[in-house]
C-alpha cells in the first residue's frame, strides 16, 4: 500500500492536469506520462525503492506525499471550475495570419542571436562538457571547470534557456513552412545544447513539438504519442547512465532488476527526496519560506532551492565537490520544510489552484484557436510564464530570461513617436 501511495501522490504532483482535463488536447500533461513511468512507477512499484529506507522516514515520506496531493486536488478542482478570464494578449487581437508572421519574425531574431552567444559561451569556457576530460563535473561546471564557466555565467544561462524556450516555437514554424532557416536553426540550437549534457532542455522543446502535432492529428496519432513518449524517455534514461558510467557494470546494482535500475537511474527522485527526508529528520533545518526568493539571489546563497537540498543532503559538505544541481522536490515536501504540516496543505492547495486556474484558461484558448503556431505558443506561455505562479516556492533566476522573451509572443510592445513643438 505504501509503494501505491507513493506512486499516485507524485503522479498526481507530475500529471495533475489529467484530473480535470483527460483528453488528448491536453498536450501539457501528455509529456509527463514518460517521466512517471521512470521516475515514480519503476521506483516505487517495480523496485520498491523505499524498502531501502527507515521507517520513520518512508512513513513521513508517504503521509506527506498523500496529504499534499489531496490538498492539491482540492485547489486544482476550484482553480479549473474558475472561469477563464479576458486578455489582451497579441494573438487575442491580431488576425491569425499577422500573429503567425509576428511569431516568425521574433522566434528568427531570437535563434540567431541566442546560437551565436551560446557559441561565443562555449569559446569563452574553454570546454565543453559533452567533451570534458569529466563530463558529469564538466555538466554542473564543478572541480576545475567551474572557474572558465563562471565567467560567462550569464551569457550561457541566458541564451541557453532562451533557446530551450523557443525550440517547440521554432519546430512547429518549421512543420507549417517548410523553411530550410528554422530546420538548420533547430539543428544547430540542438547539437549546442546537447553538447552541455542536459538531456531535457536540449530535447524536450522538440519533444513537445511532435506531442502538438501528434495530439492534434488524430487519435491513431495520439495513441502513437503515449508510447513514443514512455520510448523516449527510457531511451534518455539509459543514453544518461551510459554517458556517466565508467563501464558497464549491472553487478553494481544490489538488485534482481538490474535492468530497470538503469532506466530508473536517469530520474531518481524517489531515492533523493527519501535520503533528504532522512537527513532532515536526523536534523531538521527549516526555511520558514525563504527558499520561495532563495533562487532569484545570485551566486551560491544558502536559501537557493537547490543550494539547501543539497546541504540538508550533504551535512555540511563541499557543495563544490557534489555532482548534483540540486534535488526535485514536489510542492508538499516544499511547505513542509517550512512550515510543517500547515505547510503542506497551503503550499498545495495554492499550487493546485493556480495550476487549475491558468489549465483552464489555455484550454479554453487552445480549442478556440485553429493556428498549430498559436497552440504552441499558448502551450509554452504556461509552462514558462504561468509557470512563475504555480511554481511560486521555488522561483528561479533561470526562468526570467525565458519569461521576458515570451512577454515578446504575448504583447506587441510599441515606442510612441516623440512630439516635436
Amino acid at each position: 500500500m505504501t509503494s501505491l501511495i507513493i506512486f499516485l501522490s507524485l503522479a498526481i504532483f507530475m500529471s495533475a492536469g489529467y484530473v480535470v482535463w483527460p483528453s488528448r488536447y491536453n498536450v501539457i500533461t501528455h509529456l509527463s506520462i514518460g517521466g512517471n513511468f521512470i521516475a515514480t512507477f519503476v521506483p516505487a512499484i517495480i523496485l520498491n525503492v523505499q524498502d531501502r529506507y527507515s521507517s520513520p522516514a518512508v512513513e513521513l515520506y508517504k503521509n506527506i506525499l498523500l496529504t499534499g496531493a489531496i490538498s492539491f486536488v482540492v485547489g486544482l478542482i476550484l482553480g479549473f471550475s474558475r472561469r477563464s478570464w479576458k486578455t489582451k494578449f497579441t494573438f487575442d487581437l491580431f488576425p491569425d495570419n499577422l500573429y503567425q508572421n509576428h511569431v516568425l519574425k521574433i522566434t528568427k531574431i531570437l535563434l540567431i542571436i541566442s546560437i551565436i552567444l551560446l557559441s561565443l559561451s562555449y569559446l569563452g569556457m574553454g570546454f565543453v562538457p559533452a567533451f570534458a576530460a569529466d563530463p558529469l563535473l564538466a555538466k554542473f561546471f564543478r572541480g576545475p571547470y567551474q572557474a572558465p564557466y563562471m565567467r560567462v555565467a550569464v551569457l550561457f544561462r541566458s541564451s541557453f534557456y532562451i533557446l530551450s524556450t523557443i525550440i517547440p516555437i521554432a519546430a512547429i514554424a518549421w512543420y507549417q513552412t517548410k523553411s530550410k532557416f528554422f530546420l538548420l536553426a533547430i539543428l544547430t540550437a540542438v547539437f549546442l545544447m546537447a553538447l552541455s549534457l542536459s538531456r531535457s532542455p536540449a530535447f524536450s522543446g522538440l519533444v513537445l513539438a511532435f506531442a502538438t502535432v501528434m495530439s492534434f492529428k488524430g487519435k491513431f496519432h495520439f495513441r502513437v504519442l503515449l508510447l513514443a513518449i514512455v520510448g523516449i524517455y527510457v531511451f534518455s534514461s539509459i543514453f544518461y547512465y551510459l554517458i556517466g558510467a565508467r563501464e558497464l557494470d549491472y553487478s553494481r546494482f544490489n538488485t534482481k532488476h538490474p535492468y530497470w535500475e538503469i532506466i530508473a537511474s536517469g530520474s531518481s527522485d524517489i531515492d533523493d527526496q527519501l535520503q533528504f527526508v532522512e537527513k532532515f529528520i536526523q536534523k531538521p533545518t527549516w526555511t520558514y519560506g525563504r527558499t520561495m526568493v532563495g533562487g532569484l539571489i545570485p551566486g551560491h546563497y544558502e536559501w537557493n532551492p537547490s543550494v539547501y537540498t543539497l546541504n540538508v543532503l550533504a551535512s555540511g559538505e563541499d557543495l563544490n565537490e557534489i555532482i548534483s544541481g540540486g534535488l526535485r522536490l514536489p510542492v508538499a515536501l516544499w511547505g513542509y520544510v517550512s512550515f510543517g504540516w500547515v505547510g503542506v496543505v497551503i503550499f498545495s492547495l495554492i499550487s493546485g489552484f493556480l495550476y487549475g486556474y491558468f489549465l483552464k484558461y489555455v484550454k479554453t484558448k487552445l480549442l478556440a484557436n485553429n493556428s498549430l503556431l498559436t497552440k504552441i505558443v499558448l502551450i509554452v506561455i504556461f509552462n514558462v510564464v504561468f509557470s512563475n505562479f504555480y511554481y511560486f516556492y521555488i522561483l528561479s533566476l533561470y526562468i526570467i530570461p525565458p519569461s521576458i522573451v515570451m512577454l515578446l509572443y504575448m504583447y506587441r510592445f510599441k515606442s510612441k513617436p516623440v512630439q516635436l513643438h
